[in-house]
């Protein structure tokens, strides 16, 4: 993103520097991330009442009002080093009673909590025995564009199935074919990704962001969030555009050929309701939606990217159901699919095996709380074996 320096990975997210300006439009624009934390202040605690003390220093004033209602949210890494074990709930109580201590001290009023709807919110990271506490830029997720209001049993988050695409460096041009598609969340993500569209603005409903209840003489109380939505309006206006002028000749070109398939018809129509929300009816018009069963489809082309997030877990619960459902996957892709490179999505790590094809990549995914692999089969054309007694 334009504006980001000192980007490293961190424990479960990303640390970086960047103005005010940016982390606003990044809220618009970026398409992986679920928030974006401002840092507050952080410091070193050997005892709880550290904790207090720690979050009584910061000039919590500069950022928000006490007629704003505030919650507190706590995540914790390796558990700190005390006396005694440190229980979430005290924690957290710590940190808000050095928030209102702060605001009594500076201003003779102190905030009310809200754990529902509150104007600020307030992350609070422990890692041993640091503690850092942040200000929630996004408020709602990031995942939640907007446009999925209908989904399937086992729905992707929306930023997760944007982290699988980009882990497959897809081309954005190359045909891309999901035959699980369910809601669809996959195809419209890419599609979003291959026309550079922004993930958090959605022009018949924009969402609101919590910074833009920030003080105004914060730091990010100075952004122009009208202009930022302006410039997101006017790049899915010229693209909208852009197709609506080549209309089937946008395929290759602008846009690439798509298809999602399902063997349940009624995600097929949830799949199209949602991209009809997602997408510029230009774009919609370039998707495939077909019902049909995986080994009923055919490619789109000699080449390209197939990505699924197929049924597995209690989704597959008959005695031997999965282990079929494995082996028929297989047998689809070698059989229908040559030349063409696959990436599925599984919490079996051995899929492969099932499958009897190996894996030329398997990268470690959380899906919610469940330990998955996405896995990268490259199906040559001919046999393995074939292809190896000529190479």
């Amino acid at each position: 993103m334009p504006g980001f320096v000192s980007v490293a990975k961190g424990r479960g997210g990303a640390s970086f520097t960047a103005p005010a300006q940016s982390i606003a439009r990044a809220n618009l624009w970026a398409r992986i991330p679920t928030r974006l934390l401002v840092c507050a202040g952080h410091g070193r605690f050997r005892t709880p009442e550290d904790i207090r003390k720690i979050a009584t220093k910061i000039l919590w004033e500069q950022w928000f009002t006490f007629r704003q209602t505030l919650r507190i949210d706590l995540a914790v890494g390796r558990e700190p080093k005390l006396d005694q074990p440190l229980a979430r709930n005290f924690a957290t109580l710590l940190v808000k009673d050095g928030i209102c201590d702060r605001f009594r001290t500076a201003r003779g009023e102190r905030p009310s909590i809200d754990t529902t709807h509150p104007d600020i919110r307030v992350w609070a990271f422990i890692d041993q025995n640091d503690l850092t506490l942040y200000l929630d830029t996004s408020g709602e997720p990031l995942f939640k564009r907007g446009w999925r209001q209908s989904k399937g049993e086992a729905p992707l988050r929306e930023n997760l199935a944007a982290a699988l695409m980009a882990l497959t460096e897809w081309d954005g041009t190359s045909p891309l074919m999901d035959p699980f598609c369910g809601s669809g969340t996959l195809i419209i993500e890419a599609m979003q990704q291959a026309l550079r569209l922004p993930a958090g603005y959605l022009a018949a409903s924009p969402r609101e962001f919590a910074a833009e209840q920030f003080h105004a003489q914060s730091p990010m109380g100075q952004v122009n969030w009208r202009a930022l939505r302006a410039e997101a309006k006017d790049v899915i206006d010229r693209v909208s555009a852009t197709l609506a002028k080549l209309g089937p000749a946008a395929v290759g070109q602008t846009a690439p050929i798509m298809q999602g398939s399902d063997n349940d018809p009624r995600m097929i129509e949830v799949a199209q309701a949602n991209a009809r929300r997602a997408l510029p009816p230009a774009a919609c018009a370039l998707i495939q939606w077909r019902v049909a069963a995986f080994e009923n489809t055919q490619p789109i082309g000699p080449s390209g990217v197939l990505v699924a997030n197929p049924p597995y877990g209690k989704r597959l619960e008959q005695p031997g159901e999965a282990a079929a459902f494995e082996r028929s996957i297989g047998e689809c892709l070698k059989k229908q699919y040559p030349g063409w490179q696959a990436w599925l999505l599984t919490d079996n790590l051995k899929l492969d095996s099932g499958m009897r094809l190996k894996a030329s990549r398997r990268i470690p995914v959380f899906n919610g709380d469940i330990e998955c692999r996405w896995m990268r089969f490259d199906m040559v054309v001919g046999s393995n074996r074939d292809n190896a007694q000529h190479a």
